[in-house]
């Protein structure tokens, strides 16, 4: 007799503290989520229909919480599964608990609980990907069973005691081809959702859509934790990617599509890519890196990539300062990521792109003499971002081994030290995390981070000439403030 179970893929929003629901750039569905509720569907052909997709910031937090207990009250067993994220683990902390008070088993995987598993309140925690849990916990046993691929199981003694068994390492080893059929569920996501973009990805308010072709990154870059996530880069099959695309056009209602591969452009067939959505005829955005861009291939690339529909692309530069660029471990020159950028410009698509502040030798004139290289660049947006310590990344492991010092004037014994703690690091940005910089404090930063903010906006958003001289206004009597509190500082 086949067991009573219902499984709720729970899509909360993204909302780091200090800011509410809707306040964040972008609302996009969770394609990780919609992975898993694919490889369910496909292990067990049984809970089509008994799988349900709950997104938060369509329904508000309060909604949702009723809406999920609702739906997963008419089964025997309950399963809540959702994705961590560092800077709103508490939310999704929250929410966990919210469900167990209802007797519901919650199971949590992403990028946070993959590196620090032992923080969850959730009943099993995923490290790394989750197809392969997913595929030897369905058909569903009627309990939770140990000896699930990646899977760690929180333990809870008669004196509330918690323990922890199972998987030690990150399951990592998941290739694009091995991928469930479809690999997204598209086929899930409710009506009345209003996905949208980011500013830096927006296209003219068209509903997004987002989808991926590979897992990982072609690049090692030492802030950045997808390789501890993932595994090494690897990409899937065109046709494989020709199969998801239609799935996801004949259950939404896309407007235009977001590739969230890390490097769509590094991709062995990514002229192939590019036939099958001049076929469709909707326009794209996507992210990539400087080192596909380079000479006449790279210009070449950018021609074809805009023929077929593209529109902007977010382009990971991070500096246009060699010394920088090594130490964020980058594979990239000043000369390349100029080259990149001017390349896609020719070609007619839009360039957005990362500035990373707030390495170790950094100086308010250093970066302001870069701020500079910036400008000179035809770019729609530059995003300026004061390095964090995500967890899992090459700088956090540095630090945690002594290689690296932190300018928060603590010692960091652990991994655990470096996890957002306001009380400890403040609540500037990073949010409740030290930073890197000898030469500026973290106070500092978050003032030249404002000042520079305010000089792109002025530099690269089109504007009337009234908004400009008004803005131009605005912009020089917060200049004057900010040296005045710089020098009364120093």
């Amino acid at each position: 007799m086949p067991v009573d179970i219902r499984v709720a893929m729970v899509n909360q929003a993204f909302v780091p503290p200090g800011m509410i629901i809707g306040e964040t750039g972008a609302h996009l569905p969770s394609l990780g989520l919609l992975m898993l509720a694919s490889a369910i569907e496909e292990a067990d052909s049984t809970m089509k229909g008994r799988v349900a997709y709950f997104d938060e910031e369509q329904l508000g937090f309060e909604t949702c919480e009723k809406a999920v207990t609702s739906w997963l009250r008419g089964a025997e067993t309950g399963l809540v599964m959702l994705t961590t994220y560092t800077m709103t683990h508490h939310r999704q902390e929250a929410f966990i608990r919210a469900m167990q008070l209802h007797g519901f088993l919650c199971l949590a995987g992403g990028p946070h609980v993959t590196v620090h598993p032992n923080e969850s309140s959730a009943d099993a925690v995923v490290l790394g990907e989750g197809v392969s849990a997913m595929r030897s916990l369905f058909p569903w046993p009627g309990f939770l069973p140990r000896g699930v691929p990646g899977m760690r199981y929180r333990n809870v003694d008669e004196q509330g005691n918690v323990s922890w068994s199972g998987a030690e390492r990150p399951l990592r080893q998941l290739l694009p081809s091995m991928w469930p059929s479809p690999s997204f569920a598209y086929h899930l996501l409710p009506e009345g959702i209003e996905h949208r973009a980011s500013r830096k990805r927006n296209l003219a308010g068209r509903a997004p859509m987002s989808i991926v072709l590979s897992k990982g990154c072609p690049s090692a870059c030492h802030f950045c934790t997808s390789g501890a996530q993932n595994g090494p880069w690897a990409v899937g099959p065109v046709e494989r990617f020709r199969f998801d695309l239609e799935h996801m056009l004949v259950h939404t209602k896309a407007e235009a599509i977001e590739f969230h591969d890390d490097d769509l452009f590094s991709h062995p067939d990514a002229e192939e890519v590019f036939a099958i959505m001049k076929s469709v005829g909707l326009p794209w955005t996507c992210y990539t890196r400087a080192n596909p861009l380079q000479g006449e291939a790279g210009q070449r690339l950018a021609r074809l990539a805009r023929d077929a529909g593209c529109e902007r692309v977010f382009l990971g530069l991070e500096s246009m300062k060699n010394e920088r660029l090594k130490g964020l471990g980058k594979k990239a020159t000043a000369c390349m990521n100029r080259q990149a950028v001017l390349n896609l410009h020719d070609a007619g698509i839009e360039v957005s792109a990362a500035w990373i502040i707030g390495l170790p030798k950094d100086t308010w004139e250093g970066l302001e003499e870069e701020l500079e290289m910036f400008l000179a660049l035809p770019l729609y947006c530059l995003d300026v971002n004061i390095l964090n310590i995500n967890p899992g990344s090459v700088f956090s492991k540095k630090i945690v081994a002594g290689r690296l010092s932190t300018s928060c004037g603590s010692e960091v014994e652990s991994a655990e030290d470096l996890l957002p703690n306001p009380e400890r690091y403040g609540n500037q940005e990073p949010w409740g995390q030290p930073t890197l910089c000898e030469r500026m404090s973290k106070t500092e930063l978050n003032l030249f981070a404002e000042h520079a903010r305010h000089r792109i906006e002025i530099a690269l958003l089109p504007m009337n000439t009234r908004m400009q001289a008004n803005k131009q206004d605005r912009f020089e009597a917060f200049q004057h403030d900010l040296l005045a509190e710089i020098a009364e500082r120093r």
